[in-house]
């Protein structure tokens, strides 16, 4: 089990050399980082809880009024088993069993949000919540202007996620969710929230959180017990951006058993769709920028964010 790199909020705010060199060893050695004492944040955190947990238990027909039309380019509102991913083998596996809710944060007026449940309420104060914190450490490892990052065009993109009980799952996948890189510049992770029987229970075992350090060659479960705590991790465009002096979190999460339902929530950092850049990241080998980028090697986010949303969708 890998322990979290810990910074409290206020020594974030305060912006000393020991807590800049924490953060920067976590997130460019290991790939993540937790923030402590994150003001109101455990409470905000379980308030969206609750809400998600009232949306879940609503009819299968009703949550599918909510879902997308991906068709016309939506990618707001419900979704179940949607992705797919590789596994050890190569061969794709969807993820059969992770049901989430998509939202812009802050709110947005393509947001579509459900007429049974507030569930609109808490999502986006817990999303406007982490968006602000995650800025401060993202300016700290200097993805920020200076590699031509504009922070106030960055847009928040939310997912509460809701991981099924596994008693009925239809293939053989043994992950919640399949190993992956996140292909955004940045993501704010929520602790999850476990239940069996409707009642609320520590983290199994064999369940949770799991990356790859950034300096290693083996999957490590993350201790991500602390409802106070809020973690990040860094996502392909960053690498992208920065030439590799940040690498992408691979991860992945680990399913548990009994009967037990995880929840959480993600926050993505995405850069403005025409930002163009020209990397010379390990990543442009990847066919995503390859196949996509002008004659002068450059590829914009957009295009960049539209071949990653082609790979991973299940067909």
């Amino acid at each position: 089990m890998m322990e979290l790199e810990l910074i409290s909020y206020q020594d974030l705010l305060s912006g000393n050399s020991a807590s800049y060199q924490k953060i920067s060893t976590a997130l460019l050695h290991q790939g993540i980082v937790g923030v402590s004492d994150v003001p109101e944040f455990e409470n905000i955190t379980r308030a969206y809880i609750a809400a998600a947990r009232k949306f879940s238990a609503l009819d299968s027909s009703i949550k599918q009024q909510y879902a997308p039309n991906r068709d016309a380019d939506e990618t707001e509102g419900y979704e179940l088993g949607a992705e797919w991913f590789k596994d050890q083998a190569g061969v794709w596996q969807i993820d059969d069993k992770k049901a989430s809710y998509y939202a812009f944060v802050p709110e947005h007026p393509k947001n579509k949000w459900p007429r049974e449940v507030d569930l609109q309420t808490p999502y986006l104060a817990l999303g406007k919540l982490i968006f602000q914190t995650g800025k401060l450490l993202l300016k700290i490892i200097g993805l920020d202007e200076t590699v031509g990052l504009n922070h106030s065009g960055l847009i928040g993109y939310g997912r509460l996620l809701h991981y099924h009980k596994t008693g009925m799952s239809t293939n053989a996948n043994p992950l919640w969710c399949g190993a992956h890189f996140d292909h955004g510049v940045f993501t704010g992770l929520a602790p999850a929230y476990y239940f069996q029987d409707g009642k609320e229970i520590d983290e199994p075992e064999e369940a949770g959180l799991y990356i790859m350090p950034s300096n290693g060659d083996d999957f490590k479960k993350i201790n991500a017990r602390d409802k106070s705590v809020l973690l990040f991790q860094v996502g392909e465009f960053a690498q992208l951006i920065s030439n590799d002096r940040v690498r992408a979190t691979q991860h992945r999460v680990q399913k548990a058993h009994d009967g037990i339902e995880r929840y959480t929530f993600a926050l993505f950092y995405s850069a403005e769709e025409n930002m163009v850049i020209n990397s010379s990241s390990q990543l442009i080998s990847d066919a995503r920028y390859a196949d996509n980028k002008l004659a002068n090697g450059s590829i914009s986010y957009k295009q960049w964010e539209t071949a990653s949303f082609e790979r991973y969708r299940a067909k």
